[in-house]
């Protein structure tokens, strides 16, 4: 498979739920470790941490992967976008005359048990399916719409209707219909399509790293979808990381 893709993993210091959350041990090894070691087993990119952390920097590079900057402080708060990071080193790469690949694939720290094989397959997949700009990952939700209710005088069923049915159409829950959502463990997207927005320099930029209008999926295990954002999570994502 040729190689027209760059891995990016965002990894900023200052995480507010979780101090340190990207170099805190999962396991034997901090999370942002795991993450770097599936990228390169991966073998389908290059891969690029972008952090603002010169402790953060000096890990990846001892793993093998390449921080070619300190990203800016402006790029680097808890109201700074995902996509203000991207284009931020989108314009690193076009000021310093380095060659971009034609599609971008941002990894998080914070899924740390997706699988090598899920980022290859997706790749080919968005490479096959080139008329679509971009392929995220979807899973099964774990939790259905027909549940919402409204609290007030008495209860509320039947607050959201869902593939034209309602939660009273059913008896069992086995018989309602399928419910995806999407996952940040994986997105890949053309390069071109982070183009138009290159010359906004908005650390609040706000727009999806993901083209919405031209997207397809690509199914995960929902333990690929495990995502952590606070200390409860990782304390499941150390029993889970054991077994």
């Amino acid at each position: 498979m040729k190689k027209k893709l760059l891995i990016v993993i965002p990894a900023r210091s200052g995480s507010t739920r979780v101090k340190n959350k990207n170099m805190r041990r999962l396991g034997s090894i901090p999370l942002l470790g795991h993450k770097i070691k599936t990228c390169i087993k991966s073998q389908v990119g290059r891969v690029i941490v972008s952090t603002n952390s010169r402790k953060i920097a000096n890990y990846a590079k001892k793993l093998g992967v390449e921080v070619p900057f300190l990203r800016p402080k402006k790029y680097s708060t808890a109201k700074a976008s995902t996509l203000s990071c991207i284009l931020h080193l989108i314009r690193y790469f076009k000021h310093n005359r380095l060659s971009i690949p034609g599609y971008i694939a941002i990894l998080p720290p914070t899924n740390p048990f997706l699988k090598i094989s899920t980022i290859k397959k997706a790749y080919k997949k968005i490479l096959s399916n080139n008329k679509f700009n971009s392929i995220v990952s979807i899973v099964k939700s774990s939790e259905h719409p027909f549940l919402i209710v409204k609290n007030k005088k008495k209860i509320l069923f039947n607050v959201v209707k869902f593939g034209g049915f309602k939660y009273s159409d059913f008896e069992r829950t086995q018989e309602w219909p399928l419910v995806e959502i999407q996952s940040p463990a994986i997105k890949i997207s053309k390069t071109k399509f982070f183009l138009r927005f290159v010359r906004n320099k908005s650390p609040l930029i706000n727009g999806k790293t993901f083209d919405i209008k031209s997207c397809i999926g690509y199914k995960v295990t929902k333990k690929e979808a495990f995502d952590i954002n606070d200390k409860y999570d990782f304390d499941i994502a150390n029993v889970l990381v054991k077994k």
